[in-house]
Formats: C-alpha cells, sequence, structure tokens
C-alpha cells in the first residue's frame, strides 16, 4: 500500500465522482496505475504550455508553483502572504479547505477584489470543466477568500496567427460564476463521498462500465480489467457500454452467449457471428466488383499531420492540421518492382509548399491513388489547395484519383474475426496478413506520430530529434507497406 497521504485535491475528486475504485487505488495502490503513453503526456504538456501562455493575459505575476508534489503548504503560504500584500497577480495559487487542496491558475487581484481564471487548452467549455471550476470556486471561497468572479480561459477558435502572436485575440474569458452556484451542492455531496472512500479498509467493488472510458480514459484500466476474457462482453465491437450493461444484466457475459437476432443491427451480426464461428464473413462479388475497378500504375499513400494548439505558422488557426510527412509505396504494374518515396518537413519551418511541390512531383505519373480511410488525406490536400491557390489543380486533380482501400472493409465485404471489432489499418492488416508490420516501430499510430512531431517544436537535442524524425518516417513507410499487402490480399480473395 502506497504510505502518500489521504488528502484530496481538485483532480482526485474528479476522479471520485468518475469511479470511487479509482480514486481508492489512486490514493493507495498507486504504483498499479498505467503507464502514461506518449499520446497522454504530450497533451498533459500542451496544457501546461496553454496555461503558461495565458500568463500573459495577466503579466507580472508571482508564481506559486510548489518545487514538487508534496510541497504544496509551502505554496498555500506563499499564497497567503501574497494575498495579503494585495499582489495583483498570482499564479498557480494555493488553497487548502478540510485537507482539500486547489491550484489556481491565475488570480488577479484589482480594487481590493479577488478574480479567478482556470485555463483550458480547448474551444468549448464542458460539463466536466465546469465540475472542475466548481470544485476550486469551493475550497477557495471555504479557506477564506471571497472571489467576485470566476471565468474559464480557452482558445478562440476563429484565430489566425498573422505578423506576430496576439495573446488577448488567442484566448477567450468566459464567467462561469452561474453555472458554479448551480453545481455547489453536487460538489458538497461528492466531497462527502470521497472522504468516505478513503477512509474504507478495503478496495471499493465497481463493476466495469461506460465509467471505465468516460468522462477520461481511466488509468487502472489495466488492473480492472487484466481478468476479463477476451470473448467477454465488454470487448464485443459496435456495442455502446449502455448496451453492454444491458447484456450483463440479462446474464449474458460473453460474446459466445449472444443470440443473434433482429435486436441487432447488420454489423453486429456479422461481428457477433464470425466471432462465434472464428470464421472470416466474405461477400465475394461485392469485393470483385471494387477491386475490378482498380488499375495499374498504383500509388499507396499516406499522410502525417500535427495540429499545434497555438498556431506556429502564419494563416494558421488552433488545432489547424499542418502536414509534415509523406509516404508512397509505387508499382507500375503487377510484375512491376515496388518503389517506395516519402518526404518528412523540417522541424520549425513552414514548408507546405515544400511538401506540396514533393508530393505533386510523386504523383505526377498516371495512376489511382491508394488510402485507407481517406478523410484525413482529401481534407488535408483541399486545405493545402485552399491556401496555396498556386497549386490548387494539380492538387484536386491528385483527390479524383483516390481510392479508400477502407470501403471493402467498412462495408463489411470482407471481416475477419481476428480484428475483435476494429478496423483500423493496423488490426485489418494483423488479421488479414497474420502478422504485425507495425510491431518493430517506435511510433504506433497515427495519433501517436501526431503527438512526438508536435513535441519536436520544444526539442533541443537535435540527435533526439533527427532520431525520431527517422522513427516517423520509417512509421508511415510501415503504413503504406501494409496497405499494398491488403491490397494484394484482397485480390487473392
Amino acid at each position: 500500500m502506497n504510505p502518500k497521504k489521504n488528502t484530496l485535491s481538485k483532480s482526485t475528486l474528479i476522479r471520485s465522482i468518475q469511479c470511487s475504485k479509482s480514486l481508492y487505488l489512486y490514493k493507495n495502490y498507486y504504483t498499479l496505475r498505467d503507464n502514461a503513453g506518449v499520446v497522454q503526456q504530450q497533451k498533459f504538456d500542451r496544457g501546461h504550455r496553454v496555461g503558461k501562455l495565458a500568463h500573459q493575459l495577466f503579466p507580472g505575476g508571482k508564481d506559486c508553483t510548489p518545487p514538487d508534489a508534496s510541497s504544496y503548504n509551502e505554496s498555500i503560504a506563499a499564497t497567503k502572504l501574497l494575498m495579503q500584500q494585495q499582489h495583483p497577480v498570482i499564479y498557480e495559487a494555493a488553497f487548502k479547505y478540510n485537507g482539500i487542496l486547489a491550484a489556481l491558475d491565475i488570480l488577479e487581484n484589482k480594487e481590493g477584489k479577488s478574480y479567478a481564471y482556470e485555463v483550458k487548452s480547448s474551444f468549448r467549455i464542458s460539463n466536466t470543466y465546469l465540475l472542475d471550476a466548481t470544485i476550486q470556486y469551493y475550497i477557495i471561497t471555504k479557506s477564506g477568500v471571497e472571489l467576485e468572479d470566476f471565468s474559464l480561459v480557452t482558445i478562440n477558435n476563429d484565430y489566425v496567427l498573422k505578423d506576430s502572436f496576439d495573446v488577448h485575440s488567442f484566448f477567450k474569458i468566459t464567467s462561469v460564476m452561474d453555472e458554479i452556484r448551480e453545481r455547489i451542492p453536487f460538489v458538497e455531496k461528492s466531497i462527502g463521498s470521497a472522504i468516505d472512500i478513503l477512509d474504507a479498509p478495503l478496495i471499493p467493488e465497481v463493476a466495469i462500465g461506460q465509467h471505465c472510458t468516460k468522462p477520461y480514459p481511466c488509468d487502472f484500466q489495466g488492473y480492472c480489467w487484466k481478468h476479463i476474457e477476451k470473448d467477454s462482453i465488454w470487448y464485443l465491437p459496435g456495442v455502446s457500454m449502455q448496451e453492454k450493461s444491458n447484456f450483463i444484466e440479462k446474464g449474458i457475459t460473453t460474446v459466445h452467449q449472444i443470440e443473434i437476432n433482429d435486436d441487432l443491427n447488420a454489423r453486429q451480426k456479422v461481428i457477433i457471428a464470425s466471432y462465434q464461428d472464428q470464421q472470416p464473413f466474405l461477400q465475394r462479388e461485392k469485393l470483385r466488383t471494387f477491386i475490378s475497378n482498380i488499375h495499374y500504375p498504383l500509388y499507396y499513400f499516406d499522410v502525417e499531420a500535427f495540429q499545434p494548439a497555438v498556431p506556429v505558422f502564419k494563416g494558421t488557426k488552433p488545432y489547424d492540421r499542418i502536414p509534415f510527412l509523406f509516404s508512397l509505396h509505387y508499382k507500375a504494374s503487377e510484375t512491376g518492382e515496388l518503389q517506395h518515396i516519402d518526404y518528412i518537413s523540417p522541424v520549425g519551418e513552414d514548408d507546405r509548399i515544400n511538401f506540396i511541390e514533393h508530393f505533386l512531383s510523386a504523383t505526377s505519373g498516371e495512376g489511382k491513388i491508394l488510402v485507407f480511410n481517406t478523410l484525413m488525406e482529401k481534407t488535408i490536400l483541399f486545405k493545402l489547395s485552399s491556401d496555396f491557390p498556386d497549386y490548387k489543380n494539380e492538387i484536386l486533380e491528385r483527390i479524383k484519383r483516390i481510392i479508400d482501400v477502407e470501403i471493402p472493409f467498412k462495408e463489411l465485404y470482407y471481416y475477419h474475426p481476428a480484428q475483435q471489432g476494429s478496423f483500423s489499418l493496423k488490426a485489418i492488416g494483423n488479421a488479414l496478413l497474420q502478422k504485425d508490420e507495425f510491431a518493430r516501430s517506435q511510433v504506433k499510430d497515427g495519433e501517436e506520430a501526431m503527438a512526438v512531431y508536435n513535441e519536436l517544436f520544444y526539442e533541443e537535442d537535435k540527435n533526439k530529434t533527427d532520431l525520431q524524425l527517422q522513427q516517423l518516417k520509417a512509421y508511415c513507410k510501415t503504413d503504406t507497406y501494409v496497405l499494398y499487402e491488403i491490397f494484394e490480399k484482397l485480390k487473392q480473395l
């Protein structure tokens, strides 16, 4: 058991509201947590950077960030002293009430009145953010500080980076006092429940459910799900967590127990029957029709993009998709040699024109361009054609040549039980090819590729940057090679 003192904080209260078992494990068996992945860490770092950037809205503040997580009493004392001195702005102001900690991004003292600001690296104000703000307001005011107002600072989704960054246009400030007042009774009740959880002698018994993933993916899923068999109803794809709970209530705990009837939609029937029989599902004529319209020469194409919360290139908006890498495998004929071309943008440069020119050059010959799920590729190419009209006609010509290889899987011309309900390129590739081409890749998926490249903007070690750029290229090359192999397998089928 972790000897860490059982104090509560805003984040642990949010955790307890989502799942009492998660709170107990976090406080007493912290080492059982799942390791934070690259994507999760990047989201945390992004939020931290956006929070720091918001300090520019209220310059000249004193920072009360503790040196480590166990030193919040120092932050509380520093905050109290600065407020007594009526310092105009305090960053990471810390408060404590009834053993519960809260740190506030920005506290402003203006004409003897206190104003609270919490920063979020998103466009909209969610119910979770409002609950978060209510907890902070409750702890701060109960600790003896009267707040005139409480606002959430979010990103303005209409902001466009011009010649220089304008912090006041980038952020939006919204008072949420009315929403906070509505939620205070719920927070008071939740605090009482959380304290009861921490006083419990044993781990609470909480069944698996939608709280495992909403509003946040729980970092104890590895522990709670480790004894769940792979044919459990909980792994059933294409069915909501609520529907899975309904199955459990009826005594149906495994996929093999499900009766295939009209209560299921067509997709669920195929997936469940395939799983129960452990046989692939094949609509051969539909697959033949799809394949018959695709002729050599062929390009197999994949693009990777990143989405910086704070725009880094002129003319872009927060979270715009900026392409930085593409991979192309090319085959001139059925018996032709498989060739490969790729391009990756240097970190820190607005390289979009070079990116366009390399892509257009690589696809200048005739031939269909095969893509797995065209949404991202087409969205990026359309945006490039709009932002760089000199290349519009050529880019649109490439778009017209794109064919989506996801179609035969999405439309269930073919489904393999080893996909386990997933329709990702990796899952389909592993099932069809009976091997994992991505096993050797340091980068595991597109979301991770985006996170890795985004963080390179803040990486000072050039050797590490060069290594990770090569790892990104290797991942993207694997993507298009697997796409090629999948298409070859579909032709055989």
